[in-house]
């Protein structure tokens, strides 16, 4: 149920109440003392507790009513019970609802009801103690309503402030998306191109060796096969994202799985004991491929140095039939967060599972039971979900 009809609904139980019980004891007492009879009170009651359904939107306006009706009741023999309560409602609804000064008529009617009903009784001879306590319920009843108005708007701008934070941050994945698949796209390029070259060249070979070494020629157009069919896996990848830079292609060569031990070697420089296994039988895998393992394998190792605090990383990179699997662990610390990279929405997490999915592979990050932090990767050879 949504919070305004809680409320509606709240504030008809209270007027319920203070209105059923009030006429109960008005048609069960005796009438004697009542001026006016039952009917007239019983249009006060009515006058006492109504209001208070719309003490929200009109605090002020509802407070002298249910004041006025109240003191009319008393002048007429009537009791101060239930329209004592209607006037504590009204009094806290100023003091929450209304903004300064105009929530400075809530103290101004208590001063009133003091100097004008209260007044006469004291002169009449009633004691003090049942008469003055009931000024400090009114004020305090006032100024609860004063600090709970402060709680509200204090827990809003708390509310507003994180919902903000939350947008920032949902903005700030988007753009590590949107550049980490510009700069795959840059890299693909690369490949594509490198694709189209040895296309050519073999092609040119070919055209040479076909009379005078046909098998040589026929070598030669099986490359141009496999570079055109990788080209073509590339190009269809490429085409699947989008680049908001200009592409920047350079001619660095882009990295391969032969290089993660030189990898390995520069992280081990940086003070970090790193154990490499390559398991299965190793073999060329398509460029993307191959790219994407390097990527993950560098990213993965980064991210140690940087958040876990790690003494020792266990890389492994495991040759499947369909596919390449890697993971990427480190032994945690002890006074250290090995999470602290994959909780504060780090980017070279969102980088990983980019490169991942484009291949149509998974990739899982979080804790491990050792208490490290672990990055599994597994990378279909031929692009097919696994």
């Amino acid at each position: 149920m949504p919070r305004a009809r809680l409320l509606v609904l709240a504030d008809l139980v209270v007027v319920l109440v203070l209105a059923l019980s009030a006429l109960a004891e008005l048609w069960t007492s005796p009438s004697g003392d009542l001026q006016g009879g039952r009917g007239v009170h019983t249009l006060l009651v009515v006058g006492c507790t109504l209001p208070l359904m719309v003490r929200r939107r009109f605090a002020v306006a509802v407070l002298a009513i249910v004041v006025a009706a109240a003191w009319l009741q008393f002048e007429l023999g009537g009791g101060l019970g239930q329209p004592f309560f209607a006037a504590i409602l009204a009094l806290y609804s100023v003091g929450a609802q209304a903004a300064w000064p105009v929530t400075l008529a809530g103290p101004g009617v208590v001063a009133l009801m003091a100097v004008f009903v209260d007044g006469p009784r004291l002169r009449d001879g009633e004691p003090w103690d049942q008469v003055v306590p009931a000024w400090f319920i009114l004020l305090g009843v006032w100024g609860f309503g004063r600090w709970m108005r402060r709680r509200v708007r204090e827990s809003a701008a708390l509310n507003a402030r994180a919902e903000a934070a939350e947008r920032d941050k949902e903005q700030q994945a988007a753009r590590a998306v949107a550049d980490e698949r510009a700069r795959i796209a840059r890299e693909l390029h690369d490949l594509v191109a490198h694709s189209m070259g040895v296309i050519v060249i073999q092609a040119q070979g070919a055209q040479r060796a076909i009379d005078s070494a046909p098998e040589q020629a026929r070598a030669a157009l099986s490359s141009i096969e496999t570079a055109g069919r990788t080209g073509l896996a590339e190009m269809r990848r490429l085409l699947g994202l989008l680049s908001t830079e200009p592409e920047d292609a350079g001619t660095t060569p882009q990295p391969t799985l032969e290089q993660v031990p030189d990898l390995i070697a520069r992280v081990r420089e940086a003070g970090l004991t790193v154990d490499l296994k390559v398991e299965g039988a190793v073999r060329a895998l398509p460029a993307g491929v191959e790219l994407t393992g390097y990527r993950v394998v560098q990213e993965a190792t980064t991210n140690v140095l940087k958040h876990a605090g790690a003494a020792s990383v266990d890389v492994r990179l495991r040759y499947e039939p369909d596919c390449l699997d890697i993971e990427v662990r480190d032994a945690g610390c002890a006074n250290s967060n090995s999470a602290d990279g994959a909780e504060s929405g780090g980017h070279g997490l969102i980088g990983m599972q980019e490169r991942v999915s484009l291949y149509g592979g998974t990739l899982r990050a979080g804790l491990h039971a050792d208490g490290g932090f672990a990055v599994h990767a597994r990378i279909p050879v031929d692009g097919r979900q696994t």
